[in-house]
C-alpha cells in the first residue's frame, strides 16, 4: 500500500483553515489579540497606543535586553563571581548592536502591513521576536560559564537534549495541526519513539552524570556551589524549553491563522461579518479603491 504524503500546513483550503478556530492553544492568545485589534479599529493605532508602544519597547525589548548586555561585562570583570566563567565574551557591544539592528528591522518590515486585520499580529509578532532576541542573550552568557565548567561534550550533550524537546514539541504541534485541519491520522514511526525515549530519559541520565562527576570526581569543587550549579543549569534548560514550548504551541497556530487570513482576506471577511472598511481599514482601501466595490457577503461557513 502506497504511503500517504503528508500534506503542509500551509496548504490548506479556507474551509479547512477554519478548523484552526478550534486549537486550544491558539485561543490562549485570542483574549489579548481581542484586546490588541481595539486598538487598530480605525486602520491605524491610536496617539495614546503608538506612544504606550514605544515606551514599552525602550522598556522590555531594548531595555532588558541592554540589562543583560551589562550583567555579561559584570560578569566577566568579577572577581567574586562563585563560578569560572570563559576569558572569552561571547554577548559583546556588537553582538547586542546586531541583534537590536534585527529586531528594529523587523519592526520597521511590519509597517509595510497595512490591512487593519493583520495589526494585531504584526503587534504581537514584536513581542514573540522579542523573546526570542532575550533568550538568546541568555543563552550565550551562559554559554560562557558552561565552557569554563563542562567539558565539551557535556555541553553538546545538554544543547542535543534541547534539540530533542524542540523536535518532539514541533513534531507534536505539526501532527496536531495537521489533524485539526485535514483530519489527518498518523502513525507513530521508530524515530519518533527514539526521540521520545530520548526526551523523557535523556535529561536524567545527562543530570545524574553531571552530578556524579562534580560529587566523585572533583574533591576540589564545593559541593554546595556544585549543586547550585546544578540548579542554575536546570532552570536555565527548562527556560528555553518553555519558551521554545510558548512559541511551537501558542506561535505557531497563532501566526498560522494569520496567514490564512492573508491567503484569504474575502473569505474571512464575510465569515467574521466584516465591512471593507472595517476589515482593510480607511488608509488601505485609499491605495485599493477597487476593494470599496466589495460587499459584506451572507454566505456562512460551519
Amino acid at each position: 500500500m502506497k504511503k500517504m504524503k503528508k500534506r503542509s500546513i500551509f496548504n490548506a483550503s479556507f474551509e479547512e483553515s477554519l478548523n484552526l478556530e478550534d486549537d486550544g492553544f491558539r485561543k490562549l492568545q485570542q483574549e489579548q489579540h481581542d484586546k490588541t485589534s481595539n486598538y487598530f479599529k480605525k486602520g491605524r493605532a491610536s496617539l495614546w497606543f503608538r506612544i504606550r508602544s514605544f515606551i514599552l519597547g525602550l522598556i522590555f525589548p531594548v531595555g532588558f535586553n541592554f540589562m543583560l548586555l551589562v550583567v555579561s561585562m559584570e560578569f566577566h570583570e568579577s572577581k567574586t563571581l562563585t563560578l569560572p566563567i570563559s576569558k572569552h565574551e561571547s554577548l559583546t557591544v556588537n553582538v547586542f548592536l546586531i541583534l537590536l539592528l534585527i529586531w528594529l528591522f523587523l519592526v520597521i518590515l511590519g509597517k509595510f502591513t497595512k490591512r487593519t486585520y493583520l495589526l494585531p499580529y504584526r503587534y504581537q509578532l514584536h513581542t514573540f521576536t522579542f523573546m526570542l532576541w532575550f533568550l538568546l542573550e541568555i543563552d550565550l552568557i551562559v554559554i560562557d560559564i558552561l565552557l569554563a565548567n563542562l567539558a565539551f561534550w557535556e555541553i553538546i550533550a545538554i544543547y542535543g537534549v534541547i534539540m530533542i524537546f524542540t523536535y518532539m514539541m514541533f513534531s507534536m504541534e505539526l501532527t496536531g495541526l495537521r489533524k485539526l485541519m485535514y483530519d489527518e491520522d498518523r502513525q507513530v514511526t521508530f524515530r519518533d519513539k527514539i526521540a521520545k525515549m530520548i526526551s523523557i530519559y535523556g535529561m536524567g541520565i545527562l543530570g545524574i552524570g553531571i552530578v556524579i562527576k562534580y560529587i566523585f570526581g572533583s574533591f576540589t569543587v564545593d559541593i554546595s556551589n556544585s549543586m547550585k550549579a546544578f540548579g542554575f543549569l536546570l532552570l536555565w534548560v527548562f527556560a528555553n524549553i518553555m519558551v521554545i514550548a510558548i512559541i511551537v504551541f501558542i506561535g505557531l497556530p497563532y501566526f498560522l491563522q494569520a496567514y490564512y487570513k492573508w491567503k484569504y482576506p474575502e473569505e474571512y471577511r464575510e465569515w467574521e461579518g466584516k465591512s471593507v472598511e472595517e476589515w482593510y481599514g480607511k488608509r488601505y482601501l485609499k491605495k485599493h479603491p477597487e476593494l470599496l466595490q466589495k460587499k459584506i457577503g451572507t454566505q456562512t461557513y460551519g
